[in-house]
């Protein structure tokens, strides 16, 4: 039965049914059940899939050379297997950049005011640290690491994509992982600029997992980091040094494709 209550305006503002209030009550209560358990999933997994990031760079990237080297053989290909490197560098880095905007705040993907000052302290980075390289290793280092995915014999196809590779894809996906997904899980609002040098020695310590340490190459690893992080922190954007990753891949690699349309 119900019991409908009548104002003088002849309206009626509520219902004393207690089927139609049960059914109501119901649905609130589902309803903000639901959205706690998703914001509880949400904040748990903008904790955990950084860690899933740099374990995939780390152990399943490096895998990326052979696998396209079997891609190429099946294929019988000359061409075969730089398309298949880039193509799988290229969906990583969009993987990559998926879930950092879907866990992380979504202004670090906009270029904020000063866009100017920001493009310009992106090329004084670049250049500051191929500069630094120079008098620390003699570009040895620097060169060594950016030109680690080129094969000795390459054709001028394989430059051009590989070059892309390497300019392009790499350097996003990498501030993606160290800037965008670390930075924002774990370290923003630190003290002592700990979100500067913290995830510099994460990206340069890791490195010799797979290779022996050298003082030389721990310290080229570590300047860039410590310099786009710089970038970031100033920022707040990851275009920023994005630009200025690119332009330093770009450096260490203009030699190289300059000599194809020799």
């Amino acid at each position: 039965m119900c019991f409908i209550l009548e104002t003088r305006t002849g309206r009626h503002p509520f219902s004393l049914n207690p089927c139609l209030d049960y059914g109501k009550m119901h649905y609130t209560i589902c309803h903000a059940l639901r959205k706690v358990s998703m914001k509880f999933i949400k904040e748990k997994l903008s904790l955990l899939y950084p860690l899933f990031l740099l374990l995939f760079y780390f152990y399943i990237r490096p895998q990326f050379r052979p696998l396209a080297q079997y891609v190429s053989n099946s294929l019988a290909s000359a061409n075969s297997y730089y398309w298949t490197l880039f193509g799988m560098e290229t969906l990583y880095a969009a993987f990559t950049g998926f879930l950092v905007y879907c866990f992380s705040k979504k202004a670090q993907f906009s270029w904020r005011k000063n866009q100017l000052q920001s493009l310009l302290e992106a090329v004084f980075a670049a250049c500051l640290v191929y500069w630094l390289d120079y008098f620390i290793s003699g570009f040895v280092q620097g060169r060594a690491a950016v030109l680690s995915l080129f094969p000795r014999e390459i054709s001028p196809t394989g430059v051009v994509i590989l070059v892309a590779a390497m300019v392009i894809v790499r350097p996003v996906t990498e501030e993606l992982i160290f800037r965008g997904a670390l930075v924002n899980a774990y370290f923003k609002g630190w003290p002592i600029y700990a979100e500067i040098w913290l995830p510099a020695l994460i990206y340069s310590g890791i490195h010799f997992l797979h290779s022996p340490f050298s003082l030389g190459a721990f310290i080229i690893y570590l300047l860039p980091s410590l310099i786009f992080g710089t970038l970031y922190y100033r920022s707040k954007a990851l275009l920023s040094p994005i630009l200025g990753h690119v332009l330093l891949n770009l450096y260490y690699t203009l030699p190289l494709l300059l000599s194809v349309f020799q």
